[in-house]
């Protein structure tokens, strides 16, 4: 068997794994998880996620302020700030979990006690705004 041959019948087995080429419909599709639109989905609003608590984790920040985040699913948050309940879906990150909604991001680092969470202005351009403060889980 020729080299040319061996290698043409070992493409064959490659699994598809290439990215769509740009500017086809499927390269439109998100890879940062959530829904395009920020709005989250029905089972992402009804907060049901089958713990006793509600799967609220509490967070005591810098400030003297204390957060609560309930975290529906893999790909969601819902974090309530000052009497808000804010919704977000996960975006792309370097390092820990990120999500972003509308005006806000909460960026944890670590799980469990003492994880750390830093709740930030979200850009309209996509990228992180100003600290509004730094929290760590109780």
């Amino acid at each position: 068997m020729t080299v040319a041959a061996a290698l043409t019948a070992l493409a064959g087995c490659a699994p598809d794994t290439l990215p769509p080429p740009e500017g086809s419909a499927a390269s439109a599709t998100p890879t940062t998880g959530g829904p395009v639109d920020g709005r989250p989905g029905p089972d992402f609003q009804s907060g049901t996620n089958g713990s006793s608590d509600n799967g609220l984790i509490h967070y005591v920040c810098n400030d003297g302020s204390r957060i609560n985040a309930r975290y529906p699913d893999t790909d969601h948050a819902v974090v309530h700030y000052q009497g808000k309940k804010l919704a977000m879906h996960i975006a792309m990150s370097a390092d820990g979990a990120r999500y972003v909604g509308a005006h806000y991001e909460w960026w944890t680092r670590g799980s469990g006690r003492n994880a750390e969470a830093t709740l930030y202005t979200h850009a309209d351009d996509g990228s992180s705004g100003h600290q509004i403060t730094s929290c760590r889980e109780q």
